[in-house]
């Protein structure tokens, strides 16, 4: 984009690049400080196990109806004996055709090199979450041509809340986020200089980045929305190598399209918690909330020293993020070269309107799920990125000037807080955690047994945290528990409405022996507190 050199960035700040070094430091420890203090989730062993090689009816076959030890469902730490990467791809295509498969790839191969740890598999996704660095200067270099808005840029996601949380979690969103900006930046310099090389450089990222998220298609359309109106809807010489290149992605892509045509009952069935009606102002405030985590997140500490709920904490830092979210857009539009104004607003109206209207039109609460929409996450940093760098180095009224110095002080200064305050404490919102609170009561018990007529992924994170003393019972059919006399403490987790009352006819007391009173939020928000139960004969 030869005409985004601005002139306004003659006065950079002297000691910006310093400060940049010094919260890019800040940003890497708080990324691998406590990695393997925050607990392990379902979601986590989906990523072990399918990266694995075990196949999901393995994992499904655990003994049930006998006592075992927490032993047996550990066995899935382990790379599956025999099997390769194309087992690792065939499970995914065959279990989960919406989880395209180069993470898991990936992750298998890290484990073979670092082995299977919990810190081993989150590690990648923090080494994936360095390259973001890099990935992101090199867009905004393309979008803006200065090294003021790249280096505020890289500042802004160093210590964002929403960055930080992705990055200590063993998914596929931040390699999402890695070939996302890529693409985006290797687009941008193929338009430029319409070189065969570079065309083939996007058209290899692009592939890697529609085998990292299934929502990557999205990012390629919003390169050709923004290619059409910039060619002004003429089939120029640019529009058909985008064409071309576009047909070699979906020629290498298409495996995984027969793929996911061959197997969309198992993708429908694996996605239909996202189809789940939801009220609009739930919409709103969960919108709301996620532009509230790239700046900061909500934690318990708010509600005790400042009477802040999550709720109001929503309100009142939504007041200040959406309209400097929304400000941002607008002095993007005014100021900004019309390419680089265009580009930003095309991948993130158009991942925004894909995801949104459906939810608003049919019905879900897929535009609430926030990896679902980083492009626009993306979109929202980028913009008040070139916002701050214009306005704190725009040779202007000093006191104007100054005043957003404080202002992008400030930003930087309650990100840091705010993931230094989340990375001390269990969980990111410092509420207890269900999974360590129950593990610790399980385990300090004498003799105890831990019931469940639960699938296996439910209980796993519950299991993982279990001593070697515990016994664990999980039960195929209600009418089939029988509990031995030999167990002093016994416990219920996950259980069906059908074994509790089966449980209760068999006059067992049950008592609830931990609760999990944090309901979450907005469309989250559960009807009632998961519960590890006492059963008492």
């Amino acid at each position: 984009m030869s005409q985004t050199k601005l002139t306004n960035y003659q006065l950079p700040l002297k000691n910006l690049r310093l400060l940049v070094i010094i919260i890019l430091v800040i940003g890497i420890f708080l990324r691998v400080v406590n990695l393997d203090k925050k607990p392990f989730d379902g979601d986590e062993f989906i990523t072990l196990t399918r990266a694995g090689g075990h196949q999901r009816e393995t994992v499904l076959s655990i003994p049930r109806d006998k006592i075992i030890t927490p032993e047996e469902m550990k066995k899935f730490w382990q790379i599956a004996p025999e099997t390769n990467v194309f087992d690792t791809i065939k499970i995914t295509a065959n279990e989960a055709p919406q989880h395209v498969p180069l993470y898991f790839v990936l992750v298998r191969i890290w484990m073979q090199w670092f082995g299977t740890s919990l810190i081993a598999m989150r590690s990648f996704t923090v080494l994936t979450s360095f390259l973001v660095f890099f990935a992101i200067y090199w867009l905004c270099m393309e979008l803006f041509k200065s090294p003021v808005v790249a280096s505020i840029s890289v500042a802004l996601i160093a210590v964002s809340p929403i960055h930080i949380a992705h990055a200590q979690i063993a998914r596929p969103r931040m390699l999402w986020i890695l070939m996302f900006l890529l693409s985006s930046a290797a687009f941008l310099r193929a338009v430029e200089f319409n070189r065969k090389k570079d065309w083939l450089i996007y058209g290899v990222i692009s592939v890697l980045n529609v085998y990292s998220f299934f929502f990557s298609n999205l990012v390629l359309i919003g390169h050709g929305v923004y290619l059409l109106i910039k060619e002004k809807f003429s089939l120029t010489h640019k529009i058909k190598k985008y064409l071309s290149t576009v047909i070699f992605v979906l020629v290498i892509y298409s495996p995984w399209i027969l793929v996911l045509l061959t197997n969309s009952e198992t993708a429908k069935i694996r996605t239909d918690w996202t189809n789940e009606p939801a009220a609009f102002t739930d919409l709103f405030c969960s919108w709301t909330k996620i532009i509230c985590d790239i700046f900061i997140y909500w934690h318990d500490f708010f509600e005790k020293k400042f009477l802040l709920s999550e709720e109001a904490f929503v309100a009142v830092f939504g007041g200040i993020f959406v309209p400097l979210a929304i400000y941002a857009f607008y002095f993007l539009y005014k100021h900004a070269p019309k390419d680089t104004w265009l580009f930003i607003m095309c991948f993130t109206g158009v991942t925004a309107l894909a995801i949104a209207i459906p939810d608003l039109t049919l019905g879900g609460r897929r535009s609430a799920i926030d990896r679902y929409i980083l492009p626009c996450v993306l979109g929202v940093q980028i913009a008040i990125a070139y916002l701050l760098a214009t306005k704190i180095t725009k040779p202007s009224i000093p006191v104007h000037t100054k005043l957003w110095r404080i202002a992008f002080t400030v930003i930087i200064s309650i990100g840091i807080l705010s993931c230094a305050i989340s990375s001390s404490t269990e969980t990111w919102n410092g509420k207890e955690n269900f999974v360590s609170q129950s593990s610790n009561i399980i385990n300090e018990a004498s003799r105890p047994l831990l019931i469940s007529d639960a699938e296996v992924f439910a209980v796993a994170p519950l299991n993982y945290e279990l001593a070697s003393h515990v016994k664990v019972l999980l039960v195929s059919h209600p009418t089939k528990v029988v509990i031995p006399n030999e167990f002093s403490n016994v416990f219920l987790v996950y259980p069906s409405q059908e074994l509790v009352s089966y449980l209760k006819q068999q006059q067992f007391k049950i008592e609830p022996a931990y609760q999990d009173l944090y309901l979450n939020t907005f469309v989250w928000k559960a009807s009632f507190p998961t519960t590890l139960w006492k059963i008492e004969r």
